[in-house]
């Protein structure tokens, strides 16, 4: 799997998920020395205690600190066996007692630039690809996560196979276990400490007319007691309706924006208010 340069022609990006249905893309050395900060702080943050991480929590937990287990991917009798760590940039005002982790919350913002950078190669390029005549911001929308599978399973699978319902995610992972599902069978992806990992998700599909599917994942197992994963999930704006680029039977009637809001809750049981509550 060949990499490109994020610093390179805006539309390869787009032009791999086109033809592949997928884009890894090589972060430039001051992208990956904030990529491996933000690892570093992520480590730093997980080895806390429980009840000290969650004191950077919110009671619906749509921003913070998530516990263990508290997501899905499909299956609520199967959680997903890690914790997790929400940044919204518009939220992090109103996270508690965000002062004492102020240097994790800048290290997340400063990893954060660069996944909205690779986001707007690709949102740009399929734009112009589509001659597209509306506006699409995400950032509102938008959260980058960090994932820790620290407590021991002997489960196969930390996550089921499932694709994550936004418009595309960013992702990179600090160990092995990423696998991409193309006809069922499972792909290793094993992303270098300078790649990232672009996965487009349904409502990429919906926006496209059916032209791209949504990339299916799971995460197997290796028993990585200090295995991270940062994911910056991506979703247009919910403000204002949300047009597609083209239009055909494969989204007649779909009203996207009701999706963007509604699809954290039907799929990974999240809060009604994932991406519209304003804390």
């Amino acid at each position: 799997m060949s990499a490109e340069n994020s610093q390179g022609s805006s539309t390869t990006a787009f032009s791999r998920i086109l033809s592949d249905g997928y884009a890894i893309v090589r972060l430039d050395l001051d992208e990956a020395r904030r990529l491996a900060e933000l690892y570093r702080e992520s480590c730093e943050f997980f080895a806390l205690e429980t009840d000290r991480k969650l004191r950077y929590s919110v009671p619906n937990r749509v921003s913070g600190y998530r516990p263990h287990g508290y997501a899905h991917a499909g299956s609520p009798d199967k959680p997903d066996l890690n914790d997790s760590f929400l940044y919204w940039k518009r939220r992090r005002e109103s996270l508690p007692h965000r002062e004492e982790i102020d240097s994790y919350l800048d290290a997340a913002e400063a990893y954060r630039v660069v996944a909205a950078k690779i986001t707007d190669d690709v949102v740009n390029a399929m734009c112009q690809y589509y001659e597209y005549e509306h506006e699409l911001s995400y950032e509102s929308a938008s959260v980058l996560q960090v994932n820790s599978f620290a407590e021991p399973t002997d489960r196969e699978l930390l996550q089921l196979e499932h694709e994550d319902a936004v418009l595309l995610t960013v992702i990179s992972t600090s160990e092995e276990g990423l696998e991409g599902v193309f006809g069922g069978n499972p792909k290793s992806f094993d992303l270098a400490p300078d790649e990232v990992l672009v996965m487009p998700g349904s409502v990429m599909t919906l926006m496209t007319g059916g032209r791209v599917q949504p990339f299916f994942h799971q995460v197997r197992n290796h028993q990585h007691p200090e295995r991270k994963s940062v994911m910056y999930f991506v979703s247009p704006d919910t403000d204002r309706p949300i047009e597609p680029f083209v239009r055909n039977e494969t989204n007649e009637g779909v009203d996207i924006r009701a999706l963007v809001i509604e699809n954290p809750q039907e799929f990974f049981g999240l809060a009604e208010d994932f991406v519209t509550a304003e804390a």
